[in-house]
């Protein structure tokens, strides 16, 4: 009898260990996306940083009629995207690899972006036409956190690479350098990948009033292309658009002076890096809409401060 209740007794005990690691791990994933929904790193805000709700101007301040071919002709454009327009999830592993400890995780984060590229690029007419394209963009971003004393904490994070599904043509960013006035010539960040993973003492981080040049190259096999940098701010307009120059058929550069807007330093600021297809901002509806980002959180900070925490 003795033994039978032993027997019982070590049955009822395997079976208890599955369900606590289980209601353990349920625990760890909702964590880990309370985590990132309210990390500046990884949070929405990140998902619409190639400026969904943009409509600032586009093309040479002098308006219609500029003609500078380093320089995108006359265009207003905007991404509008209703409620419920993105469609974002969470997908967590743990262990992160195998083999990794149960205290490390690998969370890939993706979001589904429908909406219409609204463009205005001809002013002769009355009243102004607005092509309306729809369009499906679908964004990717990976992050490896590792879980302490103190809870999970963010440790690598990959860009968030944007691309338009079903794209009648390949169109991709294939490389984004950066470099601020305040550092030493050898100190240029660079990443020639969407897969690359950053820990965040490897994030482009700038002082207040810092300025900042950035160079984009793109690669297509269809339409040529511009680009557009958008950055954050923590204060009306949250993102400012801004159009590359062209240096050469599929280069570009910008350069921005990262404001000292009011607010406690340090800030974890989302950046967008976007192509879009000529076609797709001056064309009608007869052309399609293509268009690839890289979207890239940024810090701003004192040289004497920390990196701002999750």
């Amino acid at each position: 009898m003795k033994k039978t209740h032993a027997i019982l007794a070590a049955l009822v005990v395997l079976a208890l260990v599955p369900i606590g690691c289980s209601l353990q791990q349920d625990d760890d994933e909702q964590a880990i996306i309370d985590l990132l929904n309210s990390s500046g790193y990884t949070d929405e805000s990140n998902d619409r940083s190639y400026g969904s709700e943009d409509s600032t101007l586009a093309g040479d301040s002098c308006g219609p009629g500029t003609d500078n071919p380093q320089r995108p002709p006359f265009v207003r454009f905007r991404r509008y995207i209703p409620g419920g327009g993105v469609i974002r999830t969470i997908n967590i592993q743990i262990p992160a690899y195998p083999g990794y400890p149960d205290t490390t995780a690998l969370a890939t984060i993706s979001a589904e972006i429908n909406g219409e590229l609204r463009t205005m690029f001809d002013t002769t007419g009355n009243p102004l036409q607005v092509w309306r394209k729809p369009f499906r963009d679908e964004a990717v971003r990976h992050v490896y956190l590792t879980r302490s004393k103190d809870g999970w904490r963010i440790r690598r994070l990959t860009p968030l690479e944007f691309r338009t599904v079903d794209a009648p043509y390949t169109l991709r960013i294939r490389e984004l350098k950066v470099h601020a006035a305040s550092w030493r010539r050898q100190d240029t960040f660079r990443i020639h990948s969407g897969d690359t993973m950053l820990a965040k003492h490897d994030l482009p981080r700038f002082v207040p009033f810092d300025t900042v040049s950035v160079w984009v190259a793109v690669e297509s096999n269809g339409d040529s292309c511009w680009t557009f940098l958008h950055h954050g701010r923590p204060s009306w307009p949250l993102r400012w658009r801004r159009a590359y120059t062209k240096i050469a058929a599929h280069q570009f550069r910008g350069t921005w002076l990262v404001g000292g807007e009011q607010g406690q330093y340090p800030q974890v600021r989302p950046s967008g890096h976007d192509a879009i297809g000529w076609h797709s901002l001056w064309a009608d509806t007869t052309e399609p809409y293509v268009s690839a980002a890289w979207a890239l959180p940024y810090i701003v900070a004192e040289p004497s401060q920390e990196l701002p925490e999750e």
